[in-house]
């Protein structure tokens, strides 16, 4: 009966609140709770999805003041203990600082606007009832003559125009005899045939190498030979020997540590990644596949190829 109506029995831990996730991201769990929601949330892709939003809200709750002052302590103690968190924290404060400075900008610009309109009118004496009736018939009065003016104004400066200046009419001209040569051929011009343009060459297929998990001191390595076409890349493809099914993070690096390319969300069984040739050069390199979940960036396995 007990098992029944704790949430995070398995029976029905489907329907998990976000209250009790939000319990669990403050600390506030009991006991018996705790290490059944642990569980479920490492094998859970889609509680620990949740999770990381629920994570965004507690921040943006705490940054907004909508937090209570037991769930603040918690919120203080127990929520702030990674980077990460602190780093979101960081980022909800800034924007919440940068709309509310926004909007009392927008609110001290309306106010002086509505200023401004209410001294022109008073100026010009429209809170007046009278003055009111005097301006609008003006406008009335102008609209009236800007009508009158479209429809019969061509026609008045025609008229003025006919009675100021009489038309004239134009001398004729004498008909002249105008001889025209005969046979008058063209002018021939030399034509020359215009070039065929040039066609693309064929697209070269990419180089692929296959690696597979190694240490950094084996001796024969896949090598790569590198090209100086400005699309040339070759596609490794990793070989993954852990759990398939979640997302990982491939970071090429030189063998100094120094990071070429990084890719986020990918899947085995087998894990395909481009790189440009042009951002290689002669040397060994490395590839450290990681769980793109885990925000410690833990590594799973590491691949090393060699650039020749």
């Amino acid at each position: 009966m007990t098992d029944m109506a704790n949430p995070l029995n398995p029976a029905v831990s489907d329907g998990l609140s976000d209250e009790t996730i939000r319990r669990f991201l403050l600390g506030s769990l009991s006991s018996s709770e705790q290490p059944l929601f642990e569980q479920r949330l490492m094998s859970d892709v889609g509680l620990d999805a949740r999770a990381r939003l629920i994570e965004l809200d507690l921040a943006d709750d705490y940054a907004c003041g909508r937090l209570t002052t037991s769930d603040r302590q918690l919120f203080e103690q127990r929520f702030l203990v990674t980077v990460d968190r602190r780093q979101r924290l960081r980022v909800s404060e800034l924007l919440h600082d940068r709309f509310s400075f926004s909007r009392a900008t927008e609110r001290a610009a309306r106010l002086e606007t509505d200023r401004g309109a209410k001294n022109l009118w008073h100026f010009f004496g429209l809170d007046r009832p009278a003055w009111r009736i005097a301006f609008g018939a003006l406008i009335v009065l102008i609209l009236f003559g800007t009508v009158l003016l479209v429809v019969k104004g061509p026609r008045l400066a025609e008229r003025l125009t006919n009675r100021i200046i009489p038309k004239r009419l134009a001398p004729r001209s004498a008909p002249r005899e105008v001889n025209h040569p005969t046979n008058i051929s063209s002018p021939e011009h030399p034509s020359t045939p215009s070039p065929m343009p040039p066609h693309d060459s064929a697209t070269q297929s990419p180089q692929i190498v296959a690696l597979f998990p190694s240490a950094a001191d084996t001796g024969k390595i896949p090598a790569v030979t590198l090209s100086n076409g400005e699309r040339d890349f070759v596609r490794l493809k990793l070989a993954v020997t852990v759990a398939q099914k979640v997302p990982y993070r491939a970071e090429v690096l030189t063998i100094g540590g120094q990071s070429v390319l990084l890719v986020d969300r990918l899947q085995g069984p087998q894990i395909e990644v481009d790189v440009p040739m042009r951002s290689l050069k002669g040397g060994k390199y490395r590839v450290r596949l990681s769980d793109a979940r885990d925000v410690s960036k833990k590594e799973v396995a590491s691949y090393y190829f060699l650039a020749q």
